[in-house]
């Protein structure tokens, strides 16, 4: 007798479900000051530039830059994260004043830190080292969620930087201001713009040639308070940039990457070619 057998394969579906880049940052929060405790807090008051004091760099980096809109009320209160000790308490800039009430917080997951944009119109996020294929990524995504960049939601925004981390592996990003941009960068040509590039602000774009920065190693693990929400974190050093009074640190690997001696060489150890201070 054949005996016939019948085998039925059932085929079992699941979602996966994307983690929420919120909570996401919130849980990176945590263990970073938990990490942190220990580490010492260095201000930019305690440096200190010039001859025998820095070291004269030119910035070569490639960066995206998204104007933020006047979000009005409609922009997220400007206060520190869940997680964060101040949590709850306005989001105040390295002169101790509030950086403004409205706006967009997020965060730069390789200072580990959180950075606050006002919704006034004259703010801007930069994303750091960014190459012609991911600018033009960016562009089409911009453009998909909305035509005008005036008329981008705080959601929208939200989900263009979540993009660039999540998808284009780009976590370095900070937020300035258009004139900022306007005085120091000038535009990177990628090809064909999409309508949302009518502003002058908006776009790839580099820093002028031209734009001399003093840079500063600081050896060892550190916290810098500088322009962020949040302080900066270094584990194994930190450059810091200083340029018309304003400072902002940088990974040592990045700042290998994208920036050169001012006379146009190569920078090959930040130990030696990089005045230092702070020693441990």
């Amino acid at each position: 007798m054949k005996h016939l057998f019948i085998v039925v394969l059932a085929v079992v579906s699941c979602t996966v479900k994307k983690p929420d880049p919120t909570q996401q940052a919130n849980a990176q929060t945590e263990l970073v000051s938990k990490a942190t405790m220990y580490m010492r807090t260095i201000k930019a008051a305690e440096l200190k530039t010039g001859p025998g004091y820095s070291t004269p760099v030119i910035s070569k980096a490639q960066k995206f830059i998204i104007p933020v809109p006047a979000f009005g009320a409609k922009g997220e209160l400007l206060i520190y994260p869940e997680e964060q000790p101040k949590a709850g308490q306005p989001i105040l800039d390295y002169k101790g004043n509030p950086i403004g009430e409205r706006g967009i917080v997020f965060f730069n997951e390789k200072d580990q830190s959180w950075q606050a944009a006002p919704g006034d119109g004259q703010s801007v996020i930069i994303i750091n080292e960014v190459t012609q294929k991911q600018a033009e990524k960016l562009y089409h995504r911009i453009y998909d969620l909305q035509l005008s960049l005036d008329e981008l939601s705080i959601t929208q925004l939200k989900q263009v930087l979540d993009y660039a981390k999540q998808e284009l592996e780009l976590k370095d990003m900070y937020n300035s201001t258009r004139s900022f941009i306007q005085e120091k960068m000038t535009p990177v040509s990628s090809g064909k713009r999409t309508p949302a590039g009518e502003d002058d602000v908006y776009g790839f774009k580099k820093r002028d040639d031209r734009d001399v920065n003093q840079a500063i190693y600081i050896p060892g693990a550190f916290l810098f308070e500088g322009p962020a929400a949040s302080p900066q974190q270094f584990t194994r050093g930190g450059v810091i940039i200083e340029q018309n009074g304003t400072t902002r640190g940088i990974q040592p690997g990045i700042f290998m990457r994208t920036y050169t001696l001012a006379d146009g060489s190569r920078i090959t150890s930040v130990a030696e070619n990089i005045k230092s201070q702070m020693a441990d």
